[in-house]
C-alpha cells in the first residue's frame, strides 16, 4: 500500500513552507520552531498510520448506509470504528485553539489530515470535516461563554457538527431561506426545515435562519439572516426541538448520513451579530470548500493507486498493461492531475495560515507603531484577495480532476472496473458529489470571475511574477518564461470581457482554467526548485497547459455575446 504521507506533502512540510515566519508570528520569538515542526510531522504520521489501518474495513463496508434507529442516526460500523480511532488520537477538530483543548494546527496540516481520511473513507471525511468546520466558526464568532460550552467537546470528539443551510426552495440562493428565528423572553427559537444536511444527526447544528423581526421585509435577500448554534439536547439534558425526518439514498458516500432536519421551536443561540449571519456562514463555506478540495484529492489519490497497482499486475499481450505507451500516458496524466490539485490547494491553505499568524501577531503585540501595523494589515489584505480567488479555483480543480482520475481508474481496470464490487467504480461514485456540494463547479468559476472583476488578478499575478523571476537557472528559466507568457495572454484576453457581463459569465470556465494553469505552473516550478526530482511534473504541466491556455485566450478574445444566443438556439433544437 502506497504511503499516505507522500512526497507531494513532504516537499511542502520540509522545504516550501516558511515555518520560522509562521510560528514566530503566531506564537512569539521564543517559540521552538523545530519542536513545532516535529509535532506537525508527528500528527501527519499518526494520521497516515490510522488511515492506512482503516482503509480495508472502509472498502469492505462501502455499500452499508447510515440508518435511523429509534429517531437517532446510526453510522455503519466502518465509519463508527474509523471515527473512534481518530478521536482516540485527538485527530478531530484540529484547528480548535489550545485554550479549548485543541491542537490549533495550521489549515495546511488540518486539510492534509482530511485528505488522508478521504482517501481511506470518503464518508468518514464528511463527518470529521464538518466537525472541524463548525468548531472553527463557533471559535471565530461565538461568545466566550458559547466557546467554553462547546469547543472542548468538539476537540475531544464528544460532539459532532452539522451545517444547516439548504432548504427545499433555497439551494445556492441563500436569500430564499425561510427558517424563522423568533425571540421571546430573552430566548431564541427556530422553526423550519433544512434538506441535504450532511451528518444531520449530529449533536450540534450551525443554522442559518431569518430573524422574525423584519422577516417579510428581508425575505428574498441575505439581509436579516443570522447564524445560530442549535444543540440537539439542551444543557439540562432535555431533548431540543431538532429532529431527523429521513435520510437520503445516494449514489456514493453511503456511510455519510444526508438528512432532512426539522426545527420545531428549537432553542438556539446566536453567534456573531444579528443580521450578519450570511457573512459568518461564508467563512464556514469557504473552509468547507477547501475541505472538499482535500476530499477530492484524497478520493483521486485512492483511485490512482488502485489503477497503478492493477496496471502493474494485469498482463496482456505478453506483459503488464502498464507498459503500454497509451497506458503510461494515461497513468502519468492521472498523477499530474493529483499533484496539480495539491499544488493549488496547498498554495491557498498556506495563505490562510499566513493571515491567521498575522492576526495572532497583531493581537499580541501592543507596542507596534502605526506604520508597522499598517504594513502587516496591507499584507493581510492582499493575502485575503488571493485567498478569495484561489479558494473557488482550488475546489473547482481538485473536484473536477477527482471526477476525471476516478473515471480513468475505471478505464484502466477495463470490464472489471464496471463491476458493482469494483473499488475504482465505487471511488468514482464517491467522487461525483465533490463537484456539486459546497457549490457546483459552475458556481466556483463564477465566484472566481467575480473576484477577477474586483481586481484580484493583478494581486495574484504580481506574486507569481516575483516567484518566476527567481527561476534564472536552466532548465527552470525556459518554463518560467512560458508561464510568464501565459500571464500576459490572460491579461490581454480578459480585457475582452469588461464590456459584456453576459459574455464574461459564459467565459467563466475558460478564464478560470487559464488562471489555474499559470498558478499551478508556478507552484510546480517552485516544487522543482526545492526538489529537482519533481521537474518532470512541472515540465509536463507547463508544456501541456500553456498550449491549452493559448486556445482559451484566443477563444475568449475572438468571441462575443452572440455565443449566448447560439447556445439558446442549440438548446431549442431539443425542446
Amino acid at each position: 500500500m502506497a504511503s499516505y504521507l507522500s512526497d507531494g506533502i513532504r516537499v511542502y512540510v520540509e522545504k516550501l513552507i516558511d515555518w520560522d515566519s509562521y510560528f514566530r508570528l503566531k506564537k512569539g520569538e521564543d517559540v521552538d520552531v523545530e519542536a513545532e515542526k516535529g509535532a506537525i510531522l508527528g500528527v501527519l504520521e499518526a494520521a497516515a498510520e490510522i488511515c492506512q489501518d482503516i482503509e480495508t474495513e472502509s472498502r469492505a463496508g462501502w455499500a452499508e448506509p447510515a440508518r435511523i434507529v429509534d429517531g437517532m442516526v446510526v453510522f455503519p460500523a466502518h465509519v463508527a470504528h474509523g471515527y473512534e480511532r481518530l478521536r482516540e488520537a485527538g485527530l478531530v477538530s484540529l484547528s480548535v485553539s489550545e485554550k479549548y483543548g485543541g491542537f490549533d494546527l495550521p489549515s495546511f496540516v488540518a486539510n492534509i489530515v482530511l485528505q488522508m481520511v478521504a482517501r481511506a473513507d470518503a464518508a468518514l471525511m464528511t463527518i470529521v470535516g464538518l466537525q472541524a468546520g463548525v468548531a472553527e466558526d463557533i471559535q471565530r464568532y461565538g461568545s466566550e461563554e458559547i466557546c467554553q460550552e462547546y469547543l472542548p467537546r468538539f476537540a475531544s470528539g464528544e460532539v459532532q457538527g452539522a451545517m444547516d443551510l439548504t432548504e427545499p426552495q433555497a439551494g445556492s440562493d441563500l436569500g430564499a431561506i425561510t427558517t424563522r428565528a423568533t425571540e421571546a423572553d430573552g430566548q431564541i427559537f427556530l422553526d423550519g426545515q433544512k434538506v441535504f444536511i450532511t451528518n444531520g444527526g449530529a449533536e450540534i447544528h450551525l443554522v442559518l435562519a431569518r430573524d422574525a423581526q423584519g422577516f417579510d421585509q428581508s425575505r428574498g435577500t441575505t439581509k436579516g439572516l443570522s447564524l445560530f448554534v442549535c444543540p440537539r439536547s439542551l444543557a439540562d439534558g432535555t431533548p431540543n426541538g431538532v429532529g431527523v425526518e429521513r435520510l437520503e439514498h445516494k449514489l456514493g458516500i453511503h456511510g455519510s448520513p444526508t438528512a432532512v432536519v426539522c426545527f420545531e421551536h428549537a432553542q438556539a443561540f446566536r453567534i456573531g451579530n444579528k443580521g450578519e449571519g450570511f457573512k459568518a456562514m461564508l467563512d464556514l463555506m469557504n473552509n468547507a470548500r477547501l475541505g472538499v478540495a482535500g476530499q477530492g484529492i484524497g478520493i483521486a489519490e485512492a483511485a490512482l493507486h488502485e489503477a497503478l497497482a492493477y496496471a502493474r499486475e494485469r498482463k496482456q499481450f505478453g506483459g503488464p498493461i502498464g507498459d503500454q505507451p497509451l497506458m503510461k500516458s494515461m497513468l502519468s496524466r492521472m498523477v499530474l492531475y493529483v499533484e496539480a490539485s495539491r499544488a493549488l490547494l496547498y498554495r491557498c491553505t498556506t495563505l490562510v495560515d499566513q493571515n491567521q499568524a498575522i492576526e495572532a501577531f497583531l493581537a499580541r503585540e501592543s507596542d507596534l507603531s502605526e506604520a508597522e501595523r499598517a504594513s502587516y494589515r496591507e499584507e493581510h489584505d492582499r493575502n485575503s484577495i488571493r485567498i478569495r480567488l484561489l479558494t473557488p479555483l482550488a475546489k473547482y480543480l481538485a473536484t473536477e480532476y477527482c471526477d476525471s482520475v476516478t473515471r480513468n481508474a475505471i478505464q484502466v481496470h477495463g470490464g472489471l472496473g464496471f463491476m458493482e464490487e469494483s473499488v475504482a467504480g465505487r471511488l468514482h461514485l464517491d467522487g461525483i458529489i465533490t463537484t456539486i456540494y459546497e457549490g457546483t463547479s459552475e458556481i466556483q468559476v463564477s465566484f472566481a470571475l467575480k473576484e477577477i472583476g474586483r481586481g484580484a488578478l493583478q494581486v495574484v499575478f504580481e506574486q507569481l511574477e516575483r516567484e518566476l523571476e527567481t527561476m534564472t537557472e536552466a532548465p527552470l528559466r525556459e518554463f518560467a518564461d512560458k508561464v510568464r507568457a501565459g500571464i500576459a495572454a490572460i491579461n490581454e484576453a480578459s480585457a475582452s470581457l469588461i464590456a459584456d457581463p453576459g459574455y464574461a459569465l459564459l467565459s467563466a470556465r475558460d478564464v478560470g482554467e487559464m488562471v489555474i494553469h499559470v498558478i499551478v505552473g508556478t507552484e510546480l516550478l517552485r516544487q522543482a526548485q526545492a526538489d529537482p526530482e519533481r521537474l518532470d511534473l512541472a515540465v509536463s504541466w507547463v508544456n501541456l497547459k500553456m498550449l491549452e491556455l493559448a486556445m482559451y485566450a484566443r477563444r475568449v478574445s475572438e468571441g462575443d455575446g452572440s455565443r449566448v444566443e447560439r447556445c439558446e438556439r442549440i438548446i431549442d433544437l431539443h425542446r
